[in-house]
């Protein structure tokens, strides 16, 4: 009796067991079949984007340092359009002014000489009226002061017209011997004299060197000295030429004087030894 039941519970354990277990078999004959792609179906090339190579700092900023002084080059550019512009106008305003001192001066000169053509007929008519037109030529004479007669020597010598410029020039002397142009007219005289088409070199030398020693401090002087260097070369005293030139180049050094003679005593003066 005991075996009948022992075996009648162990039917209804395994019973029980193989109930517990159909549902999860069933679950799993119904799950739909998955089915696993092989590698080689499902396998895709990768896609690469184009290489781009960073842009370094280094790079960025020299471009910002080209950008910036391109602008500072293109302000300079219309700044000195600007000033360019200001020099023309004023050479411009310049050379009309001239011209029309010039012409003042010309006019001026003209009427002075018609004036002493006029005088010096009405002193040859009778002695007695001699006496009144010297008067009157000292009259005419006042009325033209130093720096009218040195502007009019000054414009002869601009149009080369040395042998009146030279009488000019002596005529400032003689009427104004002390006069505060009396430095500027020995120097252009000696620059005259040398210039001419036939030049007179003592005559030059004559001018310059009374520059020099008379008017010791004056602005003319190294001017003077510079010329009668050269005065003394082409007359082929090539030693006091040199020494001279020599002394400017020491004296005056840095100034525009002091490199031109520099430059001469290079290549013009050639002292045999």
């Amino acid at each position: 009796m005991s075996n009948f039941r022992g075996t009648t519970l162990g039917l209804y354990a395994l019973a029980f067991c193989v109930s517990s277990l159909s549902p999860a078999s069933a679950q799993s004959n119904n799950s739909p079949i998955i089915v696993e792609e092989s590698s080689a179906a499902s396998y895709k090339e990768p896609f690469l984007e184009p290489f781009a190579p960073p842009i370094s700092d280094s790079a960025v900023d020299e471009a910002t340092e080209t950008q910036y002084q391109i602008q500072l080059l293109e302000r300079e550019i219309m700044t000195l359009r600007g000033l360019l512009e200001e020099v023309t106008f004023k050479v411009d305003r310049m050379r009309s002014t001239q011209d029309d001192r010039y012409l003042e001066l010309d006019s001026r000169f003209q009427n002075m000489d018609a004036e002493f053509k006029t005088l010096r007929t009405i002193g040859n008519s009778s002695p007695s009226s001699a006496e009144k037109n010297m008067t009157a030529t000292d009259e005419v004479a006042e009325v033209q002061d130093e720096q009218t007669l040195y502007d009019i020597a000054h414009d002869l010598i601009r149009n080369k017209q040395y042998d009146l410029a030279i009488s000019q020039l002596r005529a400032v002397i003689n009427r104004f011997p002390e006069g505060s142009y009396a430095p500027n007219v020995y120097y252009w005289l000696g620059q005259v004299y040398a210039a001419k088409s036939k030049p007179d070199l003592e005559s030059a030398t004559e001018a310059l060197e009374y520059v020099i020693q008379f008017y010791p401090e004056h602005r003319k002087v190294p001017d003077a000295a510079f010329k009668l260097g050269q005065v003394y070369n082409l007359l082929g005293d090539c030693k006091r030429s040199r020494d001279l030139l020599e002394q400017v180049v020491t004296v005056h050094q840095g100034k525009t004087v002091a490199t031109l003679a520099e430059a001469y005593l290079r290549d013009k003066v050639i002292c045999q030894s």
